[in-house]
């Protein structure tokens, strides 16, 4: 399925569900803002991923056409060691290279400026555009490739934290592409909520949810050439 057919499926499964769908947001978000309190790093990380997976339980169902109420949306707390185990993974393969490739930068770029010539910090900033360019590369790959992580902790319940985050990469083999560039369809939507100080948000929200809820459906799904030939 195409991305374009993708969204538009999206909108309409979305159809009339606008107003369940902005409720949930605003009671998952007040779980993420009471766990804040326990500090800003520790909260996130210890909500992220179960509230990651109620989205995804939830959207997923509109997807599918199933409206199951208040247990579609927090069955993902069910989830909530799973989650984190798989949210603190994914945390320590997308960051520590991103965190040490910055320290290598500054450790660079530090005695260039602090010469005080003008090639010198020409050649600092060359050196930090070239690592920024390479730790967004890496982010947008290795996000890629863990882009199912909790989709598939939503389909297989007996599956650990990490061996989800396996078979996201497995899903994710030759897609790298098509999914950073359905992140990247987004970029402006996302922007706009920006500029609306997050009111638009109630609207894109769900729509990028259900998108990527279908996207995974469509991926997960067998090839009908592939279907036909294992019922024969």
């Amino acid at each position: 399925m195409k991305l374009r057919d993708i969204k538009l499926k999206a909108k309409a499964d979305m159809k009339n569900g606008y107003g369940f769908a902005i409720l949930t947001m605003i009671l998952l978000n007040l779980v993420v803002f009471g766990s804040l309190t326990l500090g800003l790093v520790i909260g996130a990380l210890l909500t992220a991923g179960a509230v990651h997976c109620c989205y995804v339980a939830y959207f997923t169902d509109v997807a599918n056409h199933e409206r199951k109420g208040v247990d579609s949306t927090y069955r993902g707390f069910r989830q909530f060691m799973r989650a984190l185990v798989a949210t603190l993974i994914r945390f320590a393969i997308i960051w520590i290279p991103i965190v040490i490739l910055m320290i290598i930068d500054a450790a660079l770029c530090a005695p260039l400026l602090a010469d005080g010539f003008q090639s010198d910090a020409s050649l600092a900033f060359v050196l930090t555009l070239v690592f920024a360019i390479v730790c967004i590369l890496y982010y947008l790959i290795m996000n890629a490739k863990m882009y199912f992580t909790y989709y598939v902790m939503n389909d297989e319940v007996d599956l650990s934290g990490w061996d989800c985050i396996r078979r996201s990469m497995e899903m994710a083999k030759g897609r790298i592409w098509k999914l950073i560039g359905f992140e990247l369809s987004f970029l402006g939507w996302w922007i706009l909520c920006i500029i609306t100080l997050g009111a638009l948000t109630l609207y894109v929200t769900p729509y990028y949810y259900t998108s990527q809820a279908n996207l995974y459906l469509s991926l997960k799904a067998p090839a009908p050439a592939a279907a036909e030939g294992a019922a024969e």
